[in-house]
């Protein structure tokens, strides 16, 4: 899974995001809402970070890390 995949995301607002990839568990009003996108060897899972700036997404991150998110 690349960053690419999701950069289609960058500049959409709260509420296009929430339509697209649902509430998770993120606070409508933070600015980083993360999402588990996969998972991948022995229970690694791969966490996709976006960043807002004002409503908008301004930037986008995803790891790869061991246990919960």
């Amino acid at each position: 899974m690349k960053k690419e995949n999701f950069s289609h995301l960058l500049g959409k607002t709260r509420n296009e995001i929430k339509k697209e990839m649902g509430d998770g568990f993120n606070y409508f009003n933070n600015q980083i809402w993360t999402y588990e996108v996969g998972t991948i060897w022995w229970r690694r899972k791969i966490v996709l970070s976006l960043i807002f700036n004002g409503e908008n997404v301004s930037e986008i991150k995803l790891d790869k890390v061991f246990g919960r998110c």
